[in-house]
């Protein structure tokens, strides 16, 4: 009973992520044209004019932040002999409307806490609206179930503090899970006198 339960959850699953990925290319109401693609929207832009009544920094604006975002290149399934490998994508978006940020350090960790990878050690400027994505593979087993992502990111000015999360993501044979992580802050740069 417990096992076909199970069983349901991971079809129903499957069947809305498969819904989701059918509705980007469904016919409008007029039934005779195709949504645009994200590609053929990416040119719009978002006018300063247009978001002046409703962007504001409060208090809690950031310039800059160190972030600890969990990461699982597998984990286990009935007991620890067991296990399920997934693909992990690290999403940095800049959420601003207005400011670009900078992206410093994207550093992969094990569960051990060595370092596995620099997946950028430099800077790398991310604009308004704008995200930055690092994958790592489904047969890349060198961080483990308790692997992390650092991430450091500055701005000169106050801006909205980015969204960054990992989604992991497999499928084998009949089964497949998909699960979402988000950072957390370990550290926060603000302006003087705040």
């Amino acid at each position: 009973m417990m096992r076909m339960r199970k069983l349901i959850k991971i079809t129903v699953s499957l069947l809305l992520t498969a819904g989701l990925f059918a509705c980007q290319s469904t016919p409008d109401n007029n039934g005779d044209k195709t949504r645009e693609s994200s590609s053929q929207t990416s040119n719009l832009t978002v006018n300063q004019a247009d978001t002046t009544t409703f962007v504001s920094y409060s208090s809690d604006a950031v310039m800059g932040e160190a972030l600890y975002v969990p990461v699982y290149s597998h984990i286990y399934q009935r007991d620890q002999k067991r296990t399920f490998n997934l693909t992990t994508t690290l999403s940095f978006r800049n959420k601003d409307l207005k400011r670009p940020v900078t992206l410093k350090k994207v550093y992969y960790y094990d569960s051990k806490g060595n370092l596995v990878e620099k997946y950028l050690d430099g800077k790398r400027r991310v604009q308004p609206l704008a995200s930055v994505s690092y994958v790592i593979e489904e047969s890349d087993l060198r961080g483990g179930v308790g692997a992390n992502f650092l991430v450091l990111w500055e701005s000169s000015q106050q801006v909205s503090d980015p969204v960054v999360e990992t989604v992991m993501i497999s499928t084998s044979g009949q089964q497949g899970i998909s699960f979402l992580s988000e950072g957390r802050i370990i550290h926060s740069l603000r302006k003087s006198g705040q």
